[in-house]
Order: C-alpha cells, then structure tokens, then sequence
C-alpha cells in the first residue's frame, strides 16, 4: 500500500514538472486566474469587474495550448511565448464587459476554442482524428472529477473536524474559498494537460461499453428513427404536400447524431453497421432535401429569428459534411471542424453575417411584405395608421404577423423608423378594444391558457353583413342549432346533416366536397400566407348547389400534414328549393 501511494505521488510530481516544463504559459495563466480569484476575495474587490476579466482566461489558455501544440518546439514557439499579450490590452478595454456577455463571446468560448483545440492536431486520418478528439474530452472529464472529489474529500475532512471539536471562526470559510479556488484554477488544468500530455498521440480503442452502447442501443434506434423519416416522406409525396416546419430540427439532430455515431464507430473493433455508415451520405439525401425544404417553409412563412439563423448555419455544415463523405477520399473530419471554425467565426465576427442583423432584415422584409398586402404602407414606405375596419377582421391573423415583425425589428432602430411608428402602441391603437390582445400577444386574455394555432384558419362573416338572396331557393329556414330542435344541423363522420325539423336528414353534404366546392368558387388558396378578400369571404361563406343554399356564419379550416379540413362551422340560414 505504501509502494502505490509513494508511485501515485511520484507520478503527480513528475507529471506536474513535465507540465509546467512543456506548457508554461498555460500554467501562468491559470495561476494569473487563481492569484486574481483570491486576491479578489481578501481584499474584497469589485467582484464582477474581476470576474469578467478573468472570463478572457479560457480563452487564452485554448489559444496558447493549440499553439503550443501546432508550433511545438520549432520557430513558431515564439509566437506561443506572446500569445497571452493580447489579453492586457483587452482587461483594460472599456466594452469588455458588454462583449463577455454578448453572443460572439460565448460563440468564441463554447465553440472557437474548443475547435480550434482540434484543428491543432493538424490529423487527416479520420481515426487518429476521433482518437485525439476523445482525448481531449476524456483528459477534460476526468480532471474535473478528479480535483471535485477530492476537493469534496477535503471538504468532509475540513467540517467533520470543525463539528468534532468545536473549531468556529471565520478562517474555516477562508479555507473552503481557498480551496475551492485552487481546485478549479490550478488543479483541473494542471490534471488536464497532464493527462492529454500523457496520451497525446495515442490510437484509442473503444470498450465493451461503448461497444454496446453504440452497436445495440443507439444505432438501431437512429436505424428506426431513419425509416420513420422515410415514411414520412412517402406521406408527403403520395399527399403532395409540404413538410411541417418544425421537421427540420427532427432531421438535425437525427443526422447529427448520426454522424457523430459513425465517428465514435472508428474507435470500434467490432462494427456490425457498417454497411449503414459507409452509406449514409446517401441514405441522408433524401432526408437534407427534407431538412431544407422545412427550413425554407418556416423561413418564408415566419422570417428568420437568431434561433432559426444558427439552424441554417448548423445545416448548411451538416449538408457539406454529407457531401463531403460521398467521396471517401475527401471525407475527413478535420476539414468539416475547419469549415465549422470559419462559419462560426464569421458568423460571430463578421457584421454582415451577424444573426441578430441578418434577422432583423429578414423581419424588415416580412413586415414590408405583410403591410403591403393590407394596404398599411404608403408611397414612402411608412406604416399607415387610419383606423381599423370593421370588415378586416379577416385579417387579424396578418396584423399579428405584422405586430411581431415590428417587435422584433425595434432592435435595430433604424430600421425600425423606416416605417415612421415612434411606438408599437400607436399600431396596437388603431385596433378595437376585443382585438387589441390578440394583436400583441396571439391570443385574447379573455381567453386564458388558449394559444393561437397557426396552421388554423377563421373564416368568420363581417357584422352587418347582407347576403344577396333571391326567389331561386323558396324555402327559408334561420336560427339553425348544431343539436336537435326544429332546425338542426350536425356534424359527423366528415359530413354536414340537414334536418330542418325532420327526424331523419333531409340532405347531406360530405365536407370535403363542401371545401373543395367554395375553394373552387371563391379562388382563396388556403395554403398560402395571406388571408381571403372580402370578395373570397363572401363566397366561401355562401355555399350553392342544385337542391339547396347554406349562408354561414363561420367556418374554422385547419392545415394538416396532408391538406386542408373543415374543423367546425355555424350556419346562419339554409335555403332549400
């Protein structure tokens, strides 16, 4: 016992002066970050101002160690021994604060550095590649619970004998602080490069767990979720219809986890699905042409948000990834995380691609578009604020659309006074008192925990409306109800029922002979964004056929994945020849 515990110190010792020897300025700054932790707590700095300078460390620490490892002991070493000047500079910057908490930021933190990491492997072969990959995360994870368990170690030791023997004092709380400082500013990143020093370089063999977690749990799922897609595109083409939005982001993460699976599979010995990873670029074609066309639809009916713009980027590298391993010798990984670096250090750094920008001029367009079809904008581009009409009221879904535009556009000032409104309160003014929530926030309070359905259409007749009527149709039946009384209707198995004081139905129409038939008449294509006119809305609500006439008060259509379907109705008046 005493042999392994003097072997295990012996082997933190010399690993910590191998360390400290092949990465100094890694371990400067990570001292720079606990001399700057603890020199805060004792003499009570300004606690956030410090925090956010030290959030730069993390930073540097990635840049200085994937220079140490590009560079290694060659010319460019000098550029490694510099590569933490850029940071006193930066302390000093008066909008440091404002960047730390901004999204280029946390893009550099949580995505640049960790690619950049490894790009510095400069690995072509897809296996070694993977291998250093899985390094890198596995020196990470272990160091961060090695130093926890034993800072907890160090915990229960430090209470249990303060409880034991009665110790107080504020110096125990100076001791946790310390502690726990010198565990996570020094202990995990001197156990991290320790560890990824030791095995750097090394070809990586999966385990039985990692054998079984992948061969016969994660693959047949993605196996099952993959002809789920299939099925589901057979729907759309025997239906000939578009696919829903919010499939994008089930085809995402189907492929992503897919390609991350595949990768994982080099460290196999055993791989029994192979035949379904060597061909997978192909087997996803048909799924990217699903991913894209839903992007599209979602993009065009809603606009682009800062969500929606990093699933584009997110997609359009998962498409060059597939591509690029259509052709086996072009396919490595290290060029999909090099084109992942690019994008995303252009999307954080570049002003033309930068998300909440591109948003707003996608938002900009949608408003333009919307205000235009409701006649809202005059000839210099501002919104027109005469009041609301009565008659559209049809249009209340486009208003709302057109509310949400201009919400989000107010990021950008400018932009947002190209339509002259100084507040969205003047637009919501034009609107009825009954409207006005609807307006602002989709939905009426009046109507509480009831969320506003896109993809449900209201057609719904104007007050004081006045349907023509002639002596073609001589019998007149009104005050129609959807149960039993002397004029009745119902609704069921997909058809209309006419009882008109009858027991049994005195006519039937099938819905969608119903649907089709004032689709027809009316011209109002319902798959697109925009609402009928009123014209269309007269027509839609004035059913004719050879026995009868219906005059309707509402209809309620809904989209479905497959086409469109009346979901409920009231009739005003029948008229029966």
């Amino acid at each position: 016992m005493k042999k392994k515990l003097e072997s295990c110190l012996r082997w933190l010792r010399e690993g910590a002066v191998r360390v400290v020897r092949s990465y100094p300025v890694e371990m400067l700054l990570a001292l720079y970050a606990c001399v700057g932790c603890l020199a805060t707590y004792e003499l009570q700095w300004d606690d956030d101002l410090l925090l956010v300078k030290l959030a730069l460390v993390p930073l540097f620490f990635a840049l200085a160690l994937a220079l140490n490892v590009l560079a290694g002991r060659g010319p460019w070493r000098r550029v490694y021994w510099v590569s933490w000047v850029p940071l006193v500079p930066l302390s000093l910057w008066g909008g440091l604060e404002a960047w730390v908490g901004s999204a280029p930021f946390h893009i550099s933190l949580g995505i640049l550095a960790p690619l950049l990491l490894l790009l510095s492997l400069r690995t072509v072969r897809n296996d070694l590649f993977v291998s250093g990959t899985v390094i890198w995360l596995r020196s990470g994870a272990l160091a961060l619970l090695f130093a926890n368990v034993a800072l907890g170690l160090f915990y229960a030791i430090l209470y249990s004998t303060t409880y034991i023997f009665g110790l107080e004092g504020e110096w125990i709380g100076d001791v946790a602080v310390w502690a726990v400082t010198i565990c996570e500013t020094l202990a995990v990143p001197l156990l991290f490069l320790m560890m990824a020093d030791r095995w750097r370089g090394a070809e990586l063999r999966g385990n039985r767990i990692l054998e079984v977690l992948l061969n016969y749990i994660v693959t047949p799922a993605l196996l099952i979720y993959a002809v789920i897609l299939y099925l589901y595109m057979v729907k759309i083409l025997v239906t000939w219809s578009l696919p829903e939005g919010g499939v994008a982001y089930m085809v995402f993460g189907f492929t992503m986890t897919a390609l991350a699976v595949k990768a994982l599979g080099q460290l196999l010995e055993k791989r029994i699905y192979d035949w379904f990873f060597n061909r997978f670029s192909l087997v996803s074609l048909p799924v990217l042409v699903l991913f894209w066309i839903g992007v599209v639809r979602r993009t065009n009916e809603y606009g682009l948000t800062e969500p929606r713009v990093y699933l584009v980027v997110c997609g359009g590298l998962m498409t060059f990834c597939v591509l690029l391993f259509l052709l086996r010798r072009a396919g490595r990984y290290l060029w999909v995380c090099l084109a992942a670096w690019v994008s995303f250090a252009a999307v954080a750094y570049v002003p033309a691609f930068e998300p909440e920008r591109v948003a707003v001029r996608s938002q900009l367009h949608r408003a333009e578009r919307i205000a235009r079809s409701l006649d809202r904008l005059d000839a210099g581009g501002r919104l027109l604020l005469t009041p609301f009409p009565l008659a559209d009221t049809v249009y209340k879904k486009q208003y709302r659309h057109l509310y949400e535009s201009l919400d989000y556009i107010r990021r950008d000032s400018a932009a947002f006074a190209r339509f002259g409104v100084k507040d969205l309160d003047d637009l919501a003014a034009i609107f009825p008192e009954g409207m006005r929530d609807y307006v602002r926030w989709g939905y009426d309070w009046c109507c509480v925990d009831t969320c506003v359905d896109t993809n449900i259409i209201e057609l719904e007749a104007p007050i004081n409306v006045r349907f023509e009527v002639n002596a073609e149709y001589p019998h007149y039946y009104t005050n129609l109800r959807n149960w039993y009384s002397d004029n009745s209707y119902d609704i069921s198995n997909d058809t209309l029922r006419l009882f008109l004081g009858k027991e049994r139905a005195v006519y039937g129409i099938p819905c969608r002979d119903l649907l089709e038939r004032q689709l027809e008449r009316s011209g109002f294509d319902p798959a697109e964004a925009c609402g009928p006119t009123p014209e269309q809305l007269l027509r839609l609500l004035d059913y004719r056929d050879d026995r009868c006439r219906i005059l309707f008060e509402n209809i309620k259509l809904e989209r479905t994945d497959s086409a469109v379907v009346i979901q409920g109705m009231s009739i005003n008046a029948v008229l029966m020849r």
